[in-house]
């Protein structure tokens, strides 16, 4: 067995006794974000187009997406000076940054990486991408035959992780009855991440791009849950298979997020597509890139088919 996955099975061991059941989100945060051997804190590379690499995310296409995040900033507060504000991305992957060899309007910037305290200047424009996504999460399944909603956990026997059932209190966000067997990966790691943010005293912008569904999708509409692995650009669908080795996420409940936003004073949140979003407020950006007449306009045109 590989020294890797040999010492994340001896941390898990350390936290379970044989037979024991841990719920899901904390085993999630184990294989993501254990300070040696978790998925997140190894240093491997992670998000890319190479074959070593197990996923890629807007940020892949380098200089044009950022391009695109000041383009879209200074259209939505068109009528505030950009040099009053920082720019705080949070989550960056190591050594990089939306900004990296861009001239960017911004009085200040910070990158927040994984570990890091995160603290937001009184005047802000706040970053993610696929940050929210990547918080632990629950898993609960509908038992038609007792009437009621079963937390889905993970048990620990020899080498091999189980997933195992044990009663629980429901979601109030759950329905009373569900289609027996109904999967539901419930992002309560999201929220916390959230407040982490909505709960400083700063105004500004906030912008965070994830995968997400209604809250009614979630708990209707998708019977077999929305988690799923990432693994050699690979979706993988066994999330006990390879703990510290692949990403484990799931699709946000937007309502819960909207909800967290209002209460904490932060006006009406606007939710759309990253499509529609870059072609209602990047304009200027894609525009230019049409507009180009060298050489280097392919290329960059084939980085924005690529969002």
């Amino acid at each position: 067995m590989p020294k890797d996955k040999t010492n994340i099975y001896q941390e898990f061991r350390s936290r379970l006794q044989e037979g024991s059941i841990m719920p899901y989100d904390e085993f999630i945060n184990l294989a993501l974000y254990h300070p040696t051997v978790g998925y997140y804190t190894k240093q491997k590379e992670r998000v890319g187009k190479n074959d070593n690499s197990d996923f890629y995310t807007s940020n892949s296409i380098g200089a044009p997406w950022g391009e695109m995040i000041i383009d879209a900033c200074t259209q939505i507060l068109k009528y505030k000076d950009l040099k009053n504000y920082s720019f705080i991305e949070i989550a960056a992957e190591p050594e990089c940054s939306i900004l990296n060899q861009i001239d960017h309007p911004f009085g200040s910037s910070i990158t927040y990486r994984l570990g890091d305290t995160i603290e937001i200047p009184q005047h802000s424009i706040v970053f993610s991408n696929e940050w929210l996504d990547a918080q632990p999460f629950k898993r609960f399944r509908f038992d038609a035959t007792k009437k009621e909603w079963m937390e889905i956990g993970v048990s620990l026997f020899g080498d091999e992780f189980n997933e195992c059932i044990f009663p629980t209190k429901k979601p109030t966000a759950f329905p009373a009855k569900s289609v027996d067997g109904y999967n539901v990966d419930w992002p309560t790691g999201a929220k916390e991440a959230i407040n982490i943010i909505i709960s400083q005293r700063w105004s500004g912008l906030f912008l965070t791009f994830d995968y997400g569904l209604s809250r009614n999708a979630i708990l209707h509409e998708r019977p077999d849950g929305t988690a799923r692995g990432y693994y050699r650009h690979e979706i993988i669908t066994d999330l006990l298979s390879q703990p510290g080795e692949q990403d484990l996420t799931c699709h946000l409940c937007w309502d819960e997020l909207i909800e967290c936003l209002e209460k904490n004073n932060f006006g009406t949140p606007e939710l759309q597509t990253q499509e529609s979003f870059l072609m209602h407020h990047s304009q200027n950006k894609i525009k230019s890139l049409f507009e180009q007449k060298n050489g280097s306009l392919n290329i960059e045109m084939q980085k924005l088919k690529e969002l």
